[in-house]
């Protein structure tokens, strides 16, 4: 059991000072025909082996502490009426100690549980309804035993932590900390070396050497910062500054904080491609169809926000990539790199340009090129037109190039202004002769 248990926490997953081979582990099945049960099952604190299922043993996390003394002492009769090494008396000790441990955190604070704590950033709640899922404390690293430990996550981040752990994180909400930081780290593991933290670990403050395989120091490839063990679980995501300057989706070790912060910020438009590295446009032709399709809909936006019937085509995607900032959340790059957004995009633009030129509103502020004088409307986001960039005067890119790539309109405004000058100058002469003669 204790070494099922090394090996799935994920202080020790990946590691070399594993008890035993995990997948030992999970193949051996316990020989009992009552009760059987595989080690995968029995680390699971909701099972219940079938001999005994009919006891009410299972107590609720919110049981008080008389509740849980009572089922402590019927949990050690149970046990001394049991057979040795069977598989259920295995069950019952294991639940005992669970109850014990239990029955000391609410010792702790005098029989009363803190339904809410407010610690580091972090805003804990109490885990009343919980899924029958494993779950591992992030402040020790050992598994939480939902059905008779109490246990807290923070509404914000996804923290979890254990009742008598609460009081002793040392992490910071990584909610606040991308918060305020407001960007990701654009450098490729930034690493500056063991001596820079002191020999120690970067959250916690553990020591930290290679000698000891205990307290070896792992490596977060997004901070460059060295943990331990216990901060560092070897949680594998993709890096964005590698995205960004090297298009390199291959995930890398990441800390627990780390892994935190990009699943929190995976959705936020965080990345700025065009600052960072305009180079990128050129190398992926995805990415660069997909910028020229947000500069259309920024214009089609315009259109849309007019409209009464239009404004209801903004869905959540279009307000996203129809901004105005050009930046780029995790989440759109890798649906570029996927191939997904260019299909999403393809049929978002298709519908807004289908009401756009259909719609009376919508249409009559379109444009006609003064070249050819043609009827055909033209819009900023058509294919086959050009717009002035001084007066928005739009034209066919055709007969933009036979006009020398001159605006007929600026032309216009500018004779105009060099008139309006001379004739103002006219005018001032004449009014400055009038007035020496009247003082004369």
């Amino acid at each position: 059991m204790a070494a099922a248990i090394a090996n799935d926490s994920p202080k020790y997953r990946n590691s070399l000072i594993c008890c035993s081979p995990r997948s030992e582990v999970v193949s051996r099945s316990s020989s009992s025909t009552s009760g059987c049960v595989s080690a995968e099952e029995s680390n699971d604190s909701n099972y219940i082996p079938k001999s005994i299922s009919n006891k009410k043993l299972k107590i609720h996390s919110t049981a008080t502490r008389e509740e849980i003394e009572r089922a402590i002492n019927q949990c050690k009769e149970l046990v001394l009426s049991s057979p040795q090494c069977s598989d259920e008396r295995k069950w019952l000790v294991r639940y005992l100690v669970e109850l014990r441990l239990r029955l000391e955190d609410l010792k702790d604070n005098d029989g009363q549980l803190r339904p809410k704590v407010a610690i580091k950033g972090h805003h804990f709640e109490q885990q009343i309804n919980i899924a029958n899922r494993k779950q591992y404390c992030d402040h020790c690293s050992g598994i939480v035993w939902n059905i008779v430990q109490s246990s807290y996550i923070c509404t914000d981040c996804n923290y979890v932590c254990h009742y008598k752990c609460v009081d002793d994180i040392c992490r910071v909400c990584a909610h606040v900390v991308m918060t305020e930081k407001g960007e990701f780290e654009m450098s490729i593991c930034p690493e500056k070396g063991l001596a820079a933290q002191d020999y120690k670990c970067a959250e916690c403050g553990t020591a930290l050497t290679f000698k000891d395989a205990w307290n070896e120091p792992r490596l977060c490839d997004y901070t460059g910062m060295y943990f331990c063990g216990t901060c560092h679980w070897n949680d594998l995501s993709v890096i964005p500054a590698r995205v960004v300057h090297n298009w390199d989706w291959d995930k890398k070790y990441i800390s627990r904080l780390a892994y935190q912060m990009l699943n929190l910020s995976w959705s936020r438009p965080y990345i700025d491609v065009e600052n960072i590295n305009s180079r990128l446009f050129n190398f992926i032709a995805e990415l660069e169809w997909v910028h020229k399709m947000r500069k259309d809909l920024e214009w089609m936006r315009r259109y849309l926000c007019a409209c009464s019937e239009g404004s209801s085509l903004l869905s959540p995607l279009f307000v996203q990539l129809g901004d105005v900032n050009k930046k780029y959340s995790m989440a759109h790059l890798q649906a570029i790199n996927d191939g997904t957004l260019e299909t999403q995009l393809t049929e978002l633009t298709e519908v807004c340009r289908a009401h756009i030129t259909n719609c009376a509103l919508c249409s009559g502020k379109g444009y006609l090129c003064e070249v050819c004088s043609n009827n055909e409307i033209l819009y900023p986001f058509d294919n086959g037109a050009i717009m002035c960039d001084k007066c928005n005067s739009m034209y066919h890119r055709g007969c933009w190039l036979r006009k020398g790539q001159k605006c007929l309109k600026c032309l216009r405004l500018n004779e105009r202004k060099k008139t309006t000058v001379q004739v103002t100058d006219d005018t001032d002469s004449h009014l400055e002769y009038e007035i020496d003669k009247f003082v004369e």
